[in-house]
């Protein structure tokens, strides 16, 4: 019996970088770069795979990168007063209509907690529960060897160089975008 990954496969083979060169090459603007155009490509697809990595070494936990972001941001920000869910959504760059269905994955499992503001009933806060930190405190160390081991195919020098140069890229993008972690 095949699984869903062989049958996609079969659907949708992997085609490599090649046919979308040759499609960018017929459908980019003129001032567009190619080389940089690939990279960006070839990043992009990194960070797909990058995300399904960490997704599955944190699944025996049963939480995804997402969802564990979400709880590292209101546990580095416990003691801030007033999280609503509209800055989260804000801080980590996704639409609130997201955010709102991962706080609902969240509370059921109560790792958060929403509360009423009691100056204006239509305000909600979110804070990170016990249940919440100690999920954290289980799931942090393979979080951390699953970004770690990411970049194990890179010697030190390449390390730093690429450390460098994503720091880079990351402030240039923060600046466009206007936000930042």
């Amino acid at each position: 019996m095949k699984n869903n990954k062989d049958h996609c496969s079969e659907q949708l083979p992997k085609l490599g970088i090649q046919p979308y060169l040759e499609l960018m090459k017929t459908t980019a603007k003129h001032e567009s770069k190619g080389a940089s155009a690939r990279l960006g490509l070839l990043m992009l697809w990194f960070s797909d795979n990058y995300l399904d990595a960490v997704d599955l070494a944190l699944s025996p936990f049963g939480i995804t990168e997402s969802k564990l972001d979400l709880l590292l941001l209101l546990k580095l920000h416990e003691n801030r007063e007033g999280i609503t869910p509209s800055s989260l959504a804000d801080r980590l760059g996704i639409r609130r209509a997201s955010v709102t269905a991962l706080l609902e994955w969240l509370e059921k499992r109560d790792l958060i907690a929403r509360e009423q503001s009691k100056l204006d009933r239509r305000m909600v806060y979110v804070k990170i529960t016990a249940e919440g930190l100690e999920l954290l405190d289980k799931t942090l160390p393979t979080f951390w060897s699953a970004c770690s081991t990411v970049m194990s195919d890179l010697d030190q020098e390449e390390t730093m160089f690429l450390d460098k140069i994503l720091v880079k890229l990351n402030a240039g993008i923060e600046k466009k975008l206007g936000m930042g972690r």
